[in-house]
């Protein structure tokens, strides 16, 4: 009984054995296309059943073949086949590159010969030619069309963006970036104006790392503009000025100061001193120092520049500054033409007038009849005698009148009373209280009568 069990297994065995042996192969199921990027290894499957006794080639896209069974029979060095399984004989090419692209065949040797087409596609990064593309630097006349060209391969086909990039922008920030013109290789910028002047940049890419790009300059050639931040300036003789003009051109070629037909050079430094400052976006500043300033130096200056597009210049006027002096504040004084008040002293027996220019008295002795007092409208307001070594004081008002008398200026030596007689011509402005004048005329009487005697 075990033994008949036995030999039906064994049977069973055998016929499975010669069942496989006589099935024809076939392919698995696998089937796919395989992307590398260049530089990559491609593994390209292939899967068979039942092989048996038949034989499995590789075929390239030329329909050259590459292995038989698990040799290379190719001279490429980068091809091999690899069995990590008993089913499996997969083609291996390493360090692929573009031409590799294309279907591979996995074969069977059978009648008819069975295939499994293989797709390997290989995808290229974006990358510029450069010997096709525009240069670094690009020129152009203001006015005209200016192309600009960014010339890729790589597979798939890159997409091309253009950018204008800001100043001072830094690598690799694309933030800031200003997307012109429609995407493409070429960019074209019609009717340039010398504000089209910048840095643009292509950026190509198709999906596959890195994407790849490229700065131009655009470089808009144009005819010189001078401008003065001053068109007249002033400065005193012997001193020094700096005279200054601001030019923008593209290219800069000649700059120069003129004065009087003559250009100025900078062969006296001594006397001329001239510097240039770059300001950007095609921009400088001359500048013009003159020492020592002379008569001659004064007048017209121009500020001229020249390039192959034209030429440009302003008139700047240097003239000679004259320092004001300071108005020093006089205070004049006015005399004034009211008639001083005129008196008589009476003393021991002699007149004294205030209008005698003698100093001496009527019998030759020498008497200081002192000194007028004037208020600031020029009216005699005090009047100061010296005799004999004592001080006589005759107050009076404004307008003439007596304020107050010393007794000293009306008595004699004895200390009488003597006089004093006011100018008729101001008398009668000079009245004072009714008893008061009385008082006066009868002393003026008193005195009048002696002195006749």
């Amino acid at each position: 009984m075990i033994l008949s069990s036995l030999t039906v297994f064994l049977l069973v065995i055998i016929s499975m054995v010669l069942a496989l042996e006589l099935s024809p192969p076939k392919f698995n199921a696998i089937h796919k296309n395989v992307t590398v990027v260049v530089g990559q290894t491609a593994i390209l499957p292939c899967s068979v059943k039942s092989l048996g006794g038949f034989k499995i080639v590789w075929v390239n896209p030329d329909e050259k073949t590459l292995t038989f069974e698990d040799r290379r029979i190719t001279e490429d060095e980068r091809i091999s086949l690899e069995r990590p399984y008993v089913n499996e004989w997969n083609l291996h090419i390493r360090e692929v590159v573009m031409k590799d692209s294309g279907v591979y065949l996995c074969q069977i040797n059978t009648n008819p010969v069975q295939v499994r087409p293989v797709q390997l596609i290989v995808q290229q990064p974006s990358t510029i030619i450069d010997r096709l593309s525009s240069h670094e630097e690009v020129k152009v006349i203001e006015g005209e069309t200016v192309q600009l060209v960014c010339n890729v391969t790589g597979f798939p086909t890159p997409e091309v963006t253009w950018y204008r990039l800001p100043k001072g922008l830094i690598d690799g920030d694309d933030r800031e970036k200003k997307n012109v013109g429609d995407n493409g290789e070429v960019l074209k910028i019609h009717n340039v104006s010398r504000y089209c002047d910048d840095d643009y940049e292509c950026v190509a890419f198709n999906g596959v790392q890195p994407a790849d790009r490229r700065k131009m300059r655009v470089r808009v050639q144009f005819r010189p503009e001078v401008w003065l931040p001053n068109k007249k300036i002033g400065q005193v003789l012997g001193g020094y000025t700096i005279l200054e003009c601001q030019v923008t051109a593209f290219p800069q070629t000649i700059l120069s100061w003129r004065h009087k037909g003559r250009e100025i050079t900078g062969n006296n430094e001594e006397k001329y001193t001239t510097e240039v400052y770059t300001e950007g976006g095609n921009k400088i500043t001359l500048t013009l120092k003159i020492k020592s300033l002379t008569h001659y130096d004064y007048g017209d200056y121009e500020c001229y520049s020249e390039n192959f597009l034209g030429s440009d210049s302003e008139i700047m006027s240097l003239y000679q500054y004259v320092k004001k002096t300071k108005n020093l504040t006089t205070t004049t004084t006015t005399t004034s033409t009211t008639p001083i008040p005129r008196w008589r002293r009476i003393y021991d027996g002699n007149i004294y007038d205030n209008e005698d220019d003698d100093d001496d008295d009527d019998n030759g002795n020498g008497v200081d009849y002192g000194n007028y007092n004037r208020d600031k409208n020029g009216q005699v307001n005090q009047y100061n005698s010296f005799n004999n070594g004592r001080e006589s004081k005759l107050q009076l008002r404004k307008n003439g009148h007596n304020i107050n008398r010393d007794s000293d200026d009306n008595r004699s030596k004895d200390g009488s009373v003597q006089s004093v007689i006011s100018d008729p011509e101001n008398s009668a402005n000079h009245r004072g209280h009714p008893v008061v004048n009385l008082i006066l005329l009868a002393v003026f009487s008193s005195v009048f009568t002696w002195v006749l005697r």
